[in-house]
């Protein structure tokens, strides 16, 4: 009885710990400036691609879960490319930012230029 309780505490813990790092285990800022930099060289293709222009354009909804991003309201007619190419520069001109998860650096930075009004 004893010997299945540890176990049981033991599993119980040990899903804890994976659901844990399974959380946290979203690209940082570092990983959207690779994606981003390989996006604009190679059109905006295959997975560098898509995980460049899934961040740089953040919907509204996505960014205000979390607390230390900044919301984001992009205008309907702007490129991806620009944005794109605001976050690379943002990324190089502050490196910290690399240090984030990538949606919270690129919202930090394109909350600049593109805050929400409310």
């Amino acid at each position: 009885m004893i010997h299945t309780r540890i176990n049981c505490h033991v599993l119980f813990t040990l899903c804890l710990y994976l659901l844990s790092r399974a959380v946290s285990a979203a690209p940082g800022g570092a990983a959207l400036l690779r994606a981003c930099d390989n996006a604009l060289a190679g059109g905006f293709n295959g997975i560098q691609g898509h995980m460049c222009t899934w961040y740089v354009t953040p919907c509204d909804c996505e960014t205000a879960r979390k607390p230390e991003a900044p919301r984001v309201c992009l205008p309907d007619k702007v490129a991806t490319e620009a944005l794109a190419r605001m976050v690379v520069d943002g990324l190089r001109a502050r490196p910290e930012l690399q240090l984030l998860d990538a949606d919270v650096a690129a919202a930090k930075i394109l909350s600049g230029n593109y805050p929400c009004s409310n």
